[in-house]
């Protein structure tokens, strides 16, 4: 088993352990609905990849990772409303709103955006991280998915916003600098976060640029198929660049899931 699918292992068992049923049930359930479904965990990957490459704890940077996609899960809830971008489906089944209905929809959605910040402070979660450093993971997650950042990329985007890149290093590319800014912070390497948040913003620039030009909407539709495709070009060769320069260490993970995101469209 190669390491990307040794660590999706550990993350699919630890989101099982930290995410236990409750009551309500049908609130745990509609809660649940989305987070477990099959997907490829790549804001949990990105995070444990970066991790590893500093020499940080991969238990820790699994957790960390583990709480972002409860961050990004609630998101996806919440977008799929039809006050938002009124979707009736997400990765081929009914979306939870037409599932559980609009009401209890919003209640997981902001239950889970709560639960990820519980698991992240909750005694004992941790092998390695310090109290202050906890405190950090939390305000780089709570910044990153909030106002100034996933949120307020969001309203930005129902305000019809025209600077896309923009919107979607606000929207998309801020969980991403989350996700870089962690694995950081779990190797005990703050002094490398302007960088790493950087090049997280890259790599969710990325992300984004690819989603479009498959889904033929956004980017693709603004620059034409061609000059997206070169920019996701550009952003590609300079990422890999720039992982090689800052990571000291162990980079084939993280470049394989650069690789995996650009590959999308060649």
């Amino acid at each position: 088993m190669d390491r990307l699918s040794f660590w999706k292992e550990k993350i699919e068992n630890r989101l099982r352990e930290l995410f236990t049923p409750q009551e309500p049930r049908e609130l745990f359930e509609a809660m649940s609905y989305y987070l477990f479904q099959p997907g490829k965990r790549i804001r949990p990957l990105v995070t444990v990849a970066v991790a590893n490459a500093l020499g940080g704890s991969q238990e820790d940077a699994i957790t960390v990772g583990c709480a972002i996609e409860m961050v990004h899960n609630y998101s996806l809830i919440h977008d799929d409303l039809p006050a938002m971008d009124n979707d009736d489906f997400r990765r081929g089944l009914p979306s939870c709103h037409r599932k559980y209905g609009e009401a209890l929809a919003i209640l997981a959605g902001d239950a889970l955006l709560t639960y990820a910040f519980e698991v992240l402070s909750r005694d004992g979660v941790f092998e390695e991280l310090s109290p202050k450093e906890i405190i950090k993971v939390m305000n780089v997650i709570a910044v990153k998915s909030g106002i100034s950042g996933m949120v307020g990329g969001q309203a930005l985007d129902v305000g019809e916003e025209t600077d896309l890149e923009l919107v979607n290093r606000k929207k998309t590319a801020s969980l991403f600098e989350a996700c870089f800014m962690c694995g950081g912070l779990v190797s005990h390497r703050e002094e490398l976060l302007n960088e790493l948040e950087e090049v997280g913003g890259e790599f969710g620039l990325l992300f984004q640029l690819t989603d479009d030009i498959l889904d033929r909407d956004g980017f693709y539709t603004l620059l034409g198929e061609k000059k997206a495709k070169d920019k996701a070009e550009n952003i590609y060769t300079h990422l890999l660049k720039r992982l090689k320069e800052l990571l000291p260490r162990e980079t084939e993970e993280i470049e394989a899931l650069v690789e995996m995101v650009y590959n999308r469209i060649t």
